[in-house]
């Protein structure tokens, strides 16, 4: 008999390029075609990687989301977790300038949903967790940053910069693994940030890393990789392609500037933002990757160009995105703007056409996507994110940043059971299986 062997096919460069082989076996005249599978290249090492070359697992983004993952419903505590924070907020459990811990603003814990770093480092489920940092520069805060000005408004350059060094102080103090996301979602026209301000922005928070002895603390460099499903950006902007600021001015006002980036103009509008060696980590978010015309192969086109920095990459953000569960009937719907309401969708369906590609293309680049840090909360809690469109994706209310929908992985038993098959036993790493 012919020995058997698997096969599989992986857009990655970086691995074997034989798929298959033609092996000559001398045996009774006969000839044995045997399919042997690629050798996977060995995965990308760099500071808080596995070292077994697993795939690191993260939830968040909220006090109540994690919670509800690690407690509410006994999820297997995770590698990490995620919180956000800007420079201008000490708050969400950071250290104000006189040494105390600050409490969430009210507007922030009602608008965005709670941030508390106090909550992370006091929940037993959590002990020893790691902590991914979105720190987002955006609305001119990158400009006064670099340049100690106040163009944004909110406060004075320099203070914004004492904020950022105690957050730094902060994140040392852990002693837990810190993947800090420095101005993430570099290119999104939403962000408005100019490239020379940012990188000017990263420089001086790596050195400040550095010279603070924070050696916990690893930088991620992160990516929106978004395409826009209608032509809601303004004329010339082609839907299903992705886009990317037109950086036009030195404040945020470039953030009205957009342009749509084509596979071979992914260099040289990205690397506009690409703050070098400052990076340990490089990232990408993952919403609604269906947006794009040729859906998943885009995100590759975007990790294949990630893959050529030699670093880590880190799935920063990534959600089910749309979908609506509603407890009553244990169904979803999927919502959101500009796009037609779709109805009672099991929770199988919603697996198949969100989760199982999402997981094909995480194993599909395994060697490269270390870790993955999944979005588990319930969005329509939050006044900001609140969203309600009519059956053709009509805005009837709220919808400023989309529909997200409710993402928890365990407000259905099934999506729970199908996550928890996804994972090690102990709820930190994925599993490294063959794509389904």
């Amino acid at each position: 008999m012919c020995p058997s062997a698997s096969r599989h096919a992986s857009r990655s460069p970086g691995r074997s390029a034989t798929r298959g082989a033609l092996v000559a076996l001398a045996a009774s005249l006969s000839l044995c075609i045997v399919t042997v599978s690629p050798l996977a290249a060995a995965p990308v090492e760099g500071r808080h990687t596995d070292a077994q070359g697993r795939t690191l697992v993260i939830v968040g983004q909220t006090t109540d989301g994690i919670h509800d993952y690690t407690v509410t419903s006994g999820l297997p505590p995770p590698w990490g977790v995620t919180m956000y924070v800007a420079p201008s907020l000490p708050s969400g459990g950071f250290t104000t300038a006189q040494g105390r811990l600050s409490a969430n603003a009210d507007w922030y814990r009602n608008g965005y949903g709670p941030q508390d770093l106090g909550y992370i480092k006091s929940s037993p489920q959590l002990t020893g967790a790691a902590i991914a940092v979105g720190y987002w520069i955006g609305a001119d805060f990158d400009h006064d940053l670099a340049n100690g000005s106040n163009v944004s408004g909110e406060n004075s350059g320099n203070l914004l910069w004492e904020n950022t060094k105690r957050l730094i102080a902060d994140l040392k103090d852990t002693g837990r693994p810190i993947l800090l996301r420095i101005g993430y979602e570099a290119e999104a026209p939403w962000n408005g940030h100019f490239p020379a301000n940012y990188r000017a922005v990263w420089s001086r928070i790596k050195a400040e890393i550095v010279r603070q002895g924070a050696t916990n603390i690893a930088t991620v460099w992160q990516l929106a990789a978004f395409c826009p499903a209608t032509d809601f950006m303004g004329p010339g902007i082609r839907p299903g392609k992705l886009v990317a600021s037109r950086p036009i001015a030195s404040t945020g006002k470039n953030s009205n500037g957009v342009q749509n980036v084509d596979d071979d103009q992914m260099a040289a509008v990205f690397d506009q933002w690409y703050p070098g060696d400052d990076a340990d980590w490089t990232g990408i978010s993952l919403f609604e990757p269906q947006d794009c015309a040729n859906g998943y192969a885009t995100a590759q086109t975007v990790v294949d160009y990630l893959k050529t920095k030699n670093k880590p990459v880190l799935v920063a953000e990534a959600a089910a995105r749309g979908y609506d569960y509603d407890p009553k009937t244990g169904l979803y719907t999927y919502n959101q703007v500009g796009k037609r309401t779709r109805s009672k969708l099991s929770p199988d369906t919603v697996w198949a056409e969100w989760y199982a590609p999402f997981f094909r293309f995480l194993r599909d680049n395994r060697d490269t996507i270390r870790a993955v840090a999944l979005i588990s909360d319930d969005w329509q809690k939050y006044s900001h994110w609140q969203c309600k469109v009519d059956e053709q994706g009509a805005v009837i209310s709220g919808c400023q940043e989309g529909n997200w929908g409710n993402t928890r992985l365990d407000v259905d038993s099934g999506i729970r059971a199908k996550w928890l098959d996804e994972l090690t036993p102990d709820g930190k790493h994925l599993k490294s299986i063959e794509p389904r």
